[in-house]
């Protein structure tokens, strides 16, 4: 085994290994997935994907979130600016 040492934006090592964590994933585990699989490519094999969120992109939502939109294109909608609570 060896070490491989990167540089990354801090912000970018936690949004990526909390989407590892959400694969069952650790960062080394996907580190060491990545590697084996463009070795066994020749090339960049793929990109890890995590699972959907079912709150996100269910129909119901959806189907809110297009509403929403139409009503603000129409001028019929209002924007509300959210508070961060602290």
């Amino acid at each position: 085994m060896t070490t491989i040492s990167a540089k990354i934006d801090h912000t970018d090592k936690d949004m990526f290994e909390r989407i590892c964590n959400s694969m069952g994933l650790n960062i080394s585990a996907a580190i060491n997935a990545f590697v084996k699989a463009t070795i066994r490519e020749n090339g960049m094999p793929f990109a890890l994907k995590a699972q959907d969120d079912p709150y996100i992109y269910s129909e119901q939502n959806m189907k809110f979130l297009k509403q929403s939109i139409s009503q603000i294109e129409s001028g019929k909608g209002r924007v509300h600016e959210l508070k961060e609570t602290v």
